[in-house]
């Protein structure tokens, strides 16, 4: 399998994954303050890291869409970006390496994930784009709407209060 970009933007690209991306992901999986709003806020284990990366590579190749692989332009893990299922929809979400927070790696990545869904979604153009930021995460409240996502409702999301967004048509 070889790897393929998905998109890039000024500072990133956005690529598939290989089985030998596990140390890059666990590294951002296993790290606390990263991960305290992220899936079950918590660290998680190699064990659970190979886990989900095959399920990103299973969902890439099948549905072609999934939470892909974020790297800077020297191929150096930023963070992960991409979708998960939403019912009949799509969610956003993306992570971002602790020591490149405040850079605005989150919005560029996040403005690019958006335009990658509208062009992606004539197969339904009905489907929709949700996603959802922890009570507390602020950053990433901000994120969400700066790159025009508008408030939803509350939700609780992998056991964790949140705030639900919608991009609107």
């Amino acid at each position: 399998m070889q790897r393929q970009t998905i998109l890039a933007t000024t500072r990133l690209h956005v690529t598939t994954w290989l089985a030998q991306d596990v140390e890059d992901l666990h590294r951002l999986h296993s790290d606390p303050l990263t991960m305290r709003y992220v899936r079950n806020g918590r660290p998680e284990t190699r064990d659970e890291t190979e886990e989900l990366l095959a399920q990103y590579i299973r969902e890439q190749a099948t549905r072609g869409w999934t939470k892909w692989r974020v790297v800077d332009h020297r191929g150096t893990l930023v963070g992960r970006g991409g979708f998960g299922p939403r019912g009949t929809d799509r969610e956003l979400g993306y992570t971002i390496r602790r020591d490149l927070w405040g850079r605005g790696l989150a919005t560029e990545v996040a403005t690019a994930l958006v335009q990658w869904h509208r062009d992606h979604i004539s197969r339904d153009p009905r489907t929709m784009l949700w996603a959802y930021a922890a009570d507390g995460n602020s950053p990433s409240h901000r994120v969400l709407e700066k790159v025009g996502f508008t408030f939803a409702g509350n939700a609780d999301h992998n056991g964790m209060p949140c705030t639900l967004y919608r991009l609107p048509d």
